[in-house]
């Protein structure tokens, strides 16, 4: 009898495996875009030595960790600018005075590039959720003198119509940082136009709309995103609490990162 109770938990849990094994499937070829090349070196197939990433706010990073990772293992220099130091962030879940939210999110920020091999992170320091009140052109300048500072041969930022959520601060940063780097290459981040028009909401189809063609794509170890939303401790509930899903659901079936060259 114990071994007949035995035997069939077994088969309910081989069945219930394999369901899931079906379903993830299925959700990373719904989520996925289909026929992008995919890069397998960084310093070859984007002939770089030092990348520049362009970004708005602490956890934005978050979206490159497996371009970050391989160029670092590949000896590659990476240096990453941020805009601002997230003060204006919703909390997911509270764990200081929003007061110093500002100084938590940037440590969290600066521990999540220790942690990826980042040789350097630039934070401006501008006001969260008001990036886009500066001009564009003062925007860019700030940028410009990173740049000059830093020397990369690439930059990569947002796509500045999409911005892979439509946010104001990201769109600014995504036009300074194509602005400034017009001598350079500028790859653009992109979200998943598949996954967005059938899993998100009308701000994310509406994103997907916006989007180029992806012209690249690297396959995402799903323990870096992971790992990443664990050391931002702020926001660690970030994609259960805007998405409903468990991040590890999420990162399951969104399995690549998505690029874009800018037009010229």
């Amino acid at each position: 009898m114990i071994r007949l109770l035995v035997n069939s938990v077994i088969a309910v849990m081989a069945v219930l495996l394999v369901a899931g094994l079906i379903a993830l499937l299925a959700g990373r070829t719904l989520f996925a875009e289909r026929g992008v090349p995919e890069i397998h070196s960084v310093r070859d197939d984007l002939e770089a030595s030092h990348i520049l990433f362009v970004f708005a706010h602490p956890d934005d990073e978050i979206l490159v960790t497996e371009l970050i990772t391989r160029a670092v293992e590949e000896g590659i220099r990476v240096t990453t600018l941020t805009a601002t130091r997230g003060e204006a962030g919703t909390q997911y879940p509270p764990i200081v005075d929003q007061a110093w939210l500002g100084v938590v999110r940037e440590g969290e920020l600066r521990r999540h590039g220790f942690a990826l091999g980042i040789e350097r992170q630039i934070v401006l320091g501008l006001r969260d959720g008001g990036v886009s009140d500066t001009p564009d052109g003062e925007l860019a300048d700030q940028v410009r003198a990173v740049i000059s500072d830093v020397r990369p041969d690439l930059v990569v930022s947002f796509h500045p119509a999409s911005a892979i959520s439509l946010h104001p601060d990201h769109m600014a940063m995504g036009r300074a940082a194509r602005s400034a780097a017009a001598d350079l290459p500028v790859l653009h981040v992109l979200g998943p136009r598949p996954g967005f028009r059938r899993f998100g909401g009308e701000n994310q189809r509406h994103v997907a709309d916006l989007q180029p063609d992806p012209d690249l794509a690297l396959d995402a170890d799903p323990r870096l995103k992971l790992r990443a939303w664990r050391i931002h401790q702020s926001q660690t509930r970030y994609i259960a609490g805007t998405t409903g899903l468990p991040a590890w659901v999420l990162y399951s079936i969104w399995r690549q990162e998505y690029y874009a060259w800018a037009d010229e």
